[in-house]
């Protein structure tokens, strides 16, 4: 296959926008308005592939493109699974970046959460008490849900706060001020359990705008919430029982080792693989409140597990830490939110972050370590 011939040496980003381009032109991928492709897409020209191979991914349908400017890779996504004898077709190779055509998706929020792997949440004891940890299962106190605590944060009153999803502790927006936070999480009560406790008070989510893209800024939709913890012994800024929560914070930058503790699946370790080139849709539900809506989210993350899935349903507004080579955590990077099917991950299942950085700033808040540990 013969590829155009390019001036100048491109970046992964600058090659993917080129494809991103040439697939809107193509109707393979839908288009959005020129302002937000704009911003999203380098300024270079499109760069596409053969008829052959554009029948082929028309024909399999195109879910989204990723990629990885250190790794030099780009991820196509595919809805349907890609075939043996189309990769032979299909570039692995295009203006010096790889390509690789992973069947994935992305799943809906609101639907049922996951059973945990093990405890629902942790206790870390002091020689003082005992708290709840960072990495454990929360909930609106009206609504039969569960999510995770993510991590403590302090507003500029210095009044500490607990920091997950918008869509964990307000609903999509839907909690009114005021309402009790509950831990465990409304689903996760039962017999021979932890008794449910109030931890805190919704306080705050950043808005996740609605509406058709042109007509919104969609590149401060953020999916986070903060409830005020007005009794500061109750909590610690533990992530369960594996680590405290680490006061820096820093960007998340595709090849990056990362854990996180969440509700459903624990403590668990993996890599970020690829950077979304557009804004990812997600479909959110809310059944209490009769609500469900597609919303866009643009500079989102992939994160594929070390040996299986980096989380699960449940596991949403979990904080997600960088590591180096043996586990250690070194900063704070991102808030889980989200997760899909990935035919190239282990477990075969991929999960999005968004940069915690712009979370902090839009909620006003600092992130804390080293409370009750």
């Amino acid at each position: 296959m013969q590829q155009p011939q390019m001036k100048k040496e491109l970046s992964t980003h600058e090659v993917a926008s080129g494809l991103g381009k040439w697939a809107i032109s193509k109707g393979l991928v839908e288009g959005l308005d020129a302002a937000t492709e704009a911003f999203y897409l380098a300024d270079v020209e499109k760069v596409g592939f053969s008829a052959d191979a554009e029948a082929i991914l028309r024909a399999k349908g195109i879910h989204s493109i990723s990629y990885n400017e250190p790794g030099h890779t780009i991820y196509i996504y595919t809805k349907k699974k890609i075939a043996n004898k189309d990769l032979q077709v299909l570039p692995s190779n295009f203006l010096g970046v790889g390509i690789a055509y992973p069947q994935g998706s992305v799943d809906p929020i609101g639907r049922e959460v996951n059973k945990p792997q093990g405890a629902v949440c942790s206790i870390h004891k002091t020689a003082q008490a005992e708290h709840y940890t960072c990495g454990s299962s929360i909930s609106p106190g009206n609504d039969c849900s569960a999510g995770t605590m993510g991590a403590l944060v302090r507003d500029k009153q210095d009044k500490l706060m607990g920091l997950t999803n918008n869509h964990v502790t307000a609903l999509c927006s839907h909690t009114l001020v005021g309402t009790p936070i509950l831990a465990p999480g409304v689903l996760d009560v039962g017999p021979y359990t932890m008794a449910p406790i109030t931890l805190g008070f919704h306080v705050k989510a950043l808005e996740m705008k609605i509406g058709t893209v042109g007509n919104l800024d969609i590149q401060s939709n953020l999916d986070a919430a903060v409830f005020e913890l007005p009794n500061e012994s109750l909590v610690s800024s533990m992530q369960g029982n594996a680590f405290d929560t680490p006061s820096e914070t820093g960007s998340p930058v595709e090849g990056m080792r990362v854990s996180k503790v969440g509700r459903t699946t624990g403590h668990t370790e993996g890599r970020i693989v690829s950077r979304e080139l557009r804004p990812v849709s997600i479909k959110y539900s809310v059944a209490g409140h009769g609500f469900s809506a597609f919303i866009l989210f643009g500079n989102v993350y992939s994160v594929h597990g070390t040996t299986g899935p980096f989380s699960a349903a449940g596991d949403s507004g979990s904080l997600v830490v960088e590591i180096d080579a043996k586990g250690t955590p070194i900063r704070a990077v991102g808030l889980l939110f989200a997760d899909g099917s990935d035919s190239s991950a282990p477990g075969d299942m991929r999960t999005f972050i968004l940069p915690l950085e712009p979370i902090l700033e839009g909620l006003e808040v600092k992130l804390v370590g080293g409370h009750n540990v």
